[in-house]
């Protein structure tokens, strides 16, 4: 019957069908556009295919397999390619209808004619993985061009755009385990812990939906660890897991389910979850299936004040997670954890949408106090908290567009942090009116020949997908017919997002998908995500133009280590440039902050740009429409793409409408002449030493400063002794300054109260009321407090009283000088000018590569407290490494 219906529906065809073939290829399913992508990119047409012999079934329902159609496929041919994912299916239905007849053809998939693989059995079978095995099956009876030369080999970038957790996102922290365990994978938006570099997950393993923890039911007799974390989403939980938690309670082994209550269904659109219970009736289900202890860790533990949680359940706040982990990893048996906090991106939804109060209170780092130590990126794994970098080196910034208010970062070891207050009833004020951007000339409409490609590389969340949806509304307004492949699924927040749009004059049978080499337009709102070894190659020299965005959007690798860096952008250009006939890049975001006060709006500057080169063969009257379509920011979306085609036509009026405005600059300190007066260190070098010697008269005294200046001029005047070059005297500039002017309790009361600051901070948060000062003492933390107290408004002026007296700094009269920290600070200072000095003695232009190396350690030396003294070890380890003395730490 089945069969039947097949034949009746004509739901396998024969597409391509010769009187006389000798090649048979039978495509199942989506493999039929790769195949015929695939032919298209070895030169070979429809008419082609045809007239060298080659038919082509299309298989539309794989099982059973309509045996006529493979028979009338299989007339007169002498060989049977079967393309089909994954493993021999249909091939092996082939097989039997074929085989045992006298004129059975060879039948080849999996396997070529020589025995060797062919056909991938894993992966995507898009047309660039099937051109390859193509051309070995066709190579002895059609002449075909000669294959390409290989790929260039790319070098390896210091860091990658990975999928990530939302800003906000419980996962940052619930993930985490306690120092020396293991935990185990599973299926939802917490499986991306397992794809990042992050050392306090340590995940082992992944499981299909509902097996989460049964896999240890089997591997716990053959280790030696007695005991692991498993990590397991609500949604899952109420779904299929529960299951599993009862089946670990049967075996007796031990094993701590975290279940993640994030109320909704993230990874597939934060639905929300089915069977759900509360969680004080998720505790009376855990202990009713035999677990033996439960702890619920919450970011408001007060909202379970007088409910009705199991006998012995302990409720504590997230603050706890690891005190709660390391308890229950010592309790035999199953047992549980409960962390409870809602869904960031739910959460931010529902804001949005007004079902959810708006969180008043915002977050900002005072730069100037900011050590760039990271620090509160390992605290809080938030892609909100990026790293900058300044004049002074790398500092710490949070992104106010995309930060979720949840408040992990203060848990950093650091001063900078201050909390500012929304004012209850804040009028909604309009986005700023972008200014009407000048006339611009039409270019030149591109004649489509064929198929036009155009390939979008960006950062997921960032809207890449919408751009691709508008751009085939505005080509379907003209009249286009259009194929397009867009990625989504799972949480691809900061991840690399792709989408390929294919645009012709009547439809055309092929791939939805881009073959390498074949891009016309690329539009790489990311330049990490187009430079990627994959999608690089879409571009060629032959016919590509590109449009990029130079905005540097740190990846999470780079939130969690601040020792990763963000690629060169000239390097990342020339990667792409290499793979392109014409290139133009502009810094989008910040383009459309100046134009807008808002990123929202930076893909259509590069989609009015890409417009405007001439490639996108669609109207500017059809994509502004298409964009009125779609119903989001209009007015703004338009007008974007209306400046990104001025970027093109004009970029002089571009560039000023755009140029940065900047931070507000730090009041300068009127330099005392006989300071520099007489110093003979010139150039940009003299220009730095002048900014950073005004600096330290700031900070302490002329003495200081005169301190830097007479170390630094000895340095230039032997420097030049040896060599033309000036890393030497820079870096002794840039880290002898570091050294000397040592953020102490003065200074960070300076810095917190310097006017300027208050001024960066309405800048941050318009409208902002109360400020309050997140600090955490050395001597409270000394006498037992374990978390940072907070200072208001009223405290402003002592903390202005602190800052005046300086003059204690290093005397016996210091109340903080005495600490084994201000001690040790006072030493580094002295210990790099002598050996700075007793460099100069034998510096030498073989040497003088090692004496930079030297002077540039202190880099290395960030932070408060407890991780100022992690990165002071691995300072005196690199001073060791290039043959110095290092001083022994104080006790």
């Amino acid at each position: 019957m089945v069969e039947a219906f097949n034949a009746a529906n004509e739901i396998d065809t024969i597409e391509v069908d010769p009187a006389h073939a000798w090649l048979g290829i039978v495509a199942v399913g989506t493999a039929y556009d790769s195949v015929r992508e695939a032919l298209s990119a070895l030169d070979l047409t429809e008419d082609d295919v045809a007239r060298n012999g080659i038919r082509i079934l299309r298989v539309g329902m794989p099982y059973p397999l309509g045996a006529d159609k493979v028979r009338r496929l299989a007339r007169g041919v002498e060989q049977v390619l079967v393309v089909e994912d994954k493993t021999a299916f249909v091939e092996l239905q082939v097989k039997d209808i074929l085989y045992g007849r006298s004129d059975a053809p060879q039948v080849l998939g999996k396997r070529g004619p020589d025995g060797r693989a062919l056909i991938p059995p894993n992966g995507q079978l898009t047309a660039a993985r099937l051109t390859g095995p193509l051309r070995t099956v066709l190579k002895r009876r059609v002449a075909l061009a000669a294959p390409p030369p290989p790929s260039l080999e790319l070098t390896v970038l210091p860091t990658e755009r990975i999928a990530y957790f939302c800003s906000g996102c419980p996962h940052n922290r619930s993930t985490a385990v306690p120092e020396g365990s293991l935990a185990g994978g599973g299926i939802g938006c917490h499986t991306l812990v397992t794809m990042s570099s992050r050392t306090d997950s340590q995940v082992t393993g992944l499981t299909q939906m509902g097996g989460e923890g049964a896999q240890w039911i089997g591997q716990s007799p053959f280790t030696d660890v007695e005991h692991i974390f498993q990590n397991v989403g609500d949604g899952t939980y109420f779904h299929s897991g529960q299951l599993a938690v009862q089946a670990c309670v049967a075996a007796g082994v031990n094993i701590t389910y975290k279940i993640l209550y994030n109320s909704a269904v993230a990874m597939t659109g934060a639905q929300e979850v089915e069977g759900g219970l509360t969680v004080p009736e998720l505790t009376h289900k855990l202990v009713a299936d035999g677990v033996r202890k439960v702890i619920v860790c919450a970011d408001e533990p007060k909202r379970h004040k007088g409910a009705s949680f199991a006998k012995g359940v302990l409720v504590w706040d997230r603050d706890r997670l690891d005190e709660a982990q390391r308890l229950l990893r010592d309790t035999k048996g199953v047992t549980a954890l409960i962390y409870d906090q809602q869904c960031a991106a739910e959460a931010r939804r529902k804001r949005k949408r007004g079902k959810l109060p708006e969180r008043r209170t915002r977050v900002v780092i005072n730069e100037a106090v900011c050590e760039g130590c990271g620090d509160c990126g390992v605290k809080s794994n938030c892609l909100s908290v990026q790293p900058i970098e300044t004049e002074l080196g790398r500092k710490t910034q949070i992104d106010q567009s995309t930060c979720n208010t949840d408040y992990s970062c203060l848990d950093g070891n650091c001063p900078s942090f201050v909390t500012v207050e929304l004012p209850r009833s804040r009028a909604a004020t309009a986005p700023p009116q972008a200014p009407s951007p000048p006339t611009v000339s039409d270019p030149k409409r591109i004649d489509i020949n064929g198929a036009y490609n155009i390939f979008l590389a960006g950062i997921g969340g960032t809207g890449i997908v919408t751009v691709n949806q508008v751009l085939a509304m505005a080509a379907l307004r003209n009249g286009l017919h259009v194929e397009g492949l867009d990625q989504t699924g799972l949480s691809q927040k900061a991840g690399p997002v792709t989408s390929h749009l294919r645009l012709s004059n009547e439809a055309v049978e092929s791939s939805n998908r881009i073959s390498p080499a074949s891009a016309d337009c690329v539009l790489a709102f990311d330049l990490l995500t187009a430079v990627d070894a994959e999608n690089v190659g879409y571009g060629s020299p032959d016919r590509t133009i590109a449009v990029a965005s130079t905005s540097q959007t740190p990846t999470g690798d780079m939130v969690y280590n601040s020792a990763i860096g963000y690629p060169a952008t000239d390097a990342l250009l020339s990667r792409l440039d290499v793979h392109t006939r014409s290139l133009i890049s502009f810094d989008a975001l910040g383009a459309a902050e100046q134009l807008f006060g808002s990123t929202t709006p930076a893909n259509f500057l590069l989609v009015g740009a890409a417009y405007q080169l001439g490639a996108i063969p669609i109207s500017a009257r059809a994509i502004e429409d298409a964009i009125a379509i779609n119903g989001v920011a209009v007015q703004a979306n338009q007008t974007a793409f209306r400046w990104g085609r001025v970027a093109v036509d004009n970029p002089e009026a571009f560039q000023s409408a755009t140029a940065p405005s900047g931070r507000p600059p730090r009041r300068d300190v009127k330099i005392p002449s006989h300071l520099l007066n007489s110093c003979t260190v010139m150039d940009t070098t003299r220009d730095t030493l002048a900014r950073r010697t005004a600096e330290l008269v700031a900070y302490q005294s002329n003495g200081t400063a005169a301190r830097l200046v007479n170390v630094v001029e000895q340095v230039w005047n032997r420097e030049r002794g040896v060599t033309d070059r000036t890393e030497l005297s820079e870096a002794v500039v840039t880290y002898f300054f570091k050294l000397l002017a040592y953020k102490d309790e003065y200074e960070v009361a300076r810095m917190l109260t310097d006017p300027d600051f208050r001024h960066f901070v309405q800048s941050q948060v318009p409208g902002g009321g109360k400020l309050t000062y997140k600090l955490h003492p050395p001597l409270l933390k000394a006498l037992g407090r374990r978390k940072k107290i907070s200072l208001g408004p009223r405290t402003h002026f002592m903390l202005r009283l602190l800052a005046k007296g300086k003059f204690l700094r290093g005397t016996v009269l210091d109340p903080f000088g005495h600490t084994r920290m201000r001690r040790l600070e006072r030493r580094l200072a002295a210990h790099y000018e002598t050996t700075v000095l007793e460099l100069l003695s034998s510096l030498t232009a073989e040497n003088y590569g090692r004496a930079v190396a030297i002077a540039r350690a202190p880099e290395l030396i960030r932070g408060y407290e407890e991780v100022k003294m992690h990165n002071l070890e691995r300072y005196f380890t690199r001073l060791g490494e290039l043959g110095i003395d290092t001083p022994p730490l104080l006790p």
